[in-house]
């Protein structure tokens, strides 16, 4: 008889239950990474030589040490001197 009682209250709690869900549009995230960009390897020398100084400047954390540039349109990530990824990003709507 318990178990036939949580059984009705686990299905009847189930029902109750719902998810939120969310759509991002990726699709115009994509367009704009077609656009010429830092990439992996790079030097920060170079990244500024050829892209200009970013917006912001966020010191190295962790081990290894990893800083980021960011740019109007895209962040650019370091592992130590060197490129880790560029992500662009999502356009305001």
């Amino acid at each position: 008889m318990m178990k036939l009682l949580l059984l009705l209250t686990l299905t009847s709690a189930a029902c109750l239950v719902t998810a939120e869900q969310i759509t991002l549009p990726i699709g115009q995230q994509t367009r704009q990474s077609d656009a010429n960009l830092p990439q992996r390897g790079v030097d920060k020398d170079t990244v500024r030589k050829r892209f200009g100084d970013p917006q912001e400047v966020t010191s190295a954390v962790g081990e290894p040490p990893i800083s980021r540039w960011i740019y109007p349109d895209y962040v650019v990530y370091f592992e130590k001197n060197w490129v880790l990824h560029t992500v662009v990003k999502h356009p305001s709507q």
